[in-house]
């Protein structure tokens, strides 16, 4: 585990200390002093310093998560943080619905002697871990149809929920600054989710015409908070729990729309993002064309408008528009970078 910034927590009480007790038994360790955070423990003993994660996993979740774990190793990718085996040779250790896991303490470095960004590190390990796990699946169109139609289908009740809101806000005598914010680039987010209906249907095109597609083994919610680095640049994933075998698309859109969120970015950037990743592990055509898909739908501009419908009592009103003045910009650098990547050759 990676040192990140101590989240503020009481004290832990006794219970608590006797219960984590019985956990760490399992490993024959004895906690000299225990630091929380989140549903990370901080374990001190004469054996070092380790990692205690809390999680909800089903038993068949828990199985994949070891099954997973394990192909990593066998595969020979190292850039994750172990876990360790119980003194029986378990992976978890369960109490009630909790299941427990063992880690040794990283200590992260947030600032490090390397060349490379570690935006560029997370890309290049990404790709690494999708080429050692690609895998050509069988071919079955009507799965590749049922995809596209479940993907489609939820992105027209997502725009049908977004036109009712902009009625709704067109109706209202006074509109409040975020509806017309909204109202005022509606017509931009349409244009996105129409751009991102091509591209799904781009895709699904290409995959009946070749007839083949292909998965690999995806982290699941990778961000920068599931990687760790040391000081010489190298990074470690955490938190493999919601691992999945899809497409690389679908990694590398979740990736991309956090680091869309966390920093400023530009069309040159988004391109050297993709570049990275190519160098090590490339995309074929269609899967370009799926993630634009991911990329092009206005979800996060969305997502916007359910905290405004959630969250007015917890927000001030400067807040919820900022929140989605960002993401409009997002959307709006998004578009361009999509243009760029799909541009007609010249004649």
């Amino acid at each position: 585990m990676a040192g990140r910034k101590k989240r503020e927590g009481g004290q832990l009480t006794t219970k608590t200390y006797d219960h984590l007790g019985s956990v760490l038994f399992h490993y024959d360790l004895y906690p000299e002093r225990v630091e929380s955070f989140g549903k990370v423990s901080k374990i001190h003993t004469s054996r070092g310093i380790f990692a205690l994660k809390k999680t909800r996993l089903t038993r068949e979740e828990g199985d994949w998560f070891i099954h997973v774990m394990r192909r990593l190793d066998r595969i020979g990718f190292h850039y994750v943080v172990p876990i360790i085996q119980t003194k029986y040779g378990d992976f978890l250790v369960r109490r009630g619905n909790d299941a427990y896991y063992l880690m040794p303490w990283y200590e992260g470095h947030d600032r490090f002697q390397h060349p490379v960004s570690k935006e560029d590190v997370i890309l290049e390990e990404t790709a690494k871990l999708h080429g050692l796990t690609e895998k050509n699946q069988d071919y079955s169109e009507e799965m590749i149809q049922a995809s596209f139609d479940s993907l489609k289908g939820r992105w027209d009740r997502r725009k049908l929920e977004m036109e009712r809101f902009a009625d709704q806000a067109e109706s209202s005598m006074y509109m409040s600054p975020f509806e017309l914010t909204f109202l005022t680039h509606f017509q931009r987010m349409i244009q996105m989710a129409e751009a991102a209906e091509e591209h799904l249907e781009s895709w699904v095109e290409m995959c009946k015409e070749k007839k083949a597609f292909r998965s690999v083994l995806c982290h699941g919610r990778l961000n920068r908070s599931h990687v760790l680095f040391d000081q010489y640049g190298s990074g470690y994933f955490l938190n493999f729990e919601r691992a999945v075998l899809d497409t690389p698309a679908r990694e590398l859109a979740i990736l991309f729309r956090h680091y869309f969120q966390s920093q400023p970015w530009d069309t040159s950037e988004g391109i050297h993002w993709l570049g990275t990743y190519e160098r090590h592990f490339s995309l074929f055509d269609e899967e370009r064309h799926l993630l634009m898909s991911y990329l092009a739908f206005p979800e996060s501009v969305f997502h916007s408008v359910d905290l405004y419908i959630n969250e007015q009592r917890e927000r001030t009103q400067l807040q919820l528009v900022t929140h989605l003045e960002r993401r409009i910009l997002s959307l709006n650098r998004t578009y361009r970078l999509m243009n760029t990547l799909f541009q007609e050759p010249q004649e």
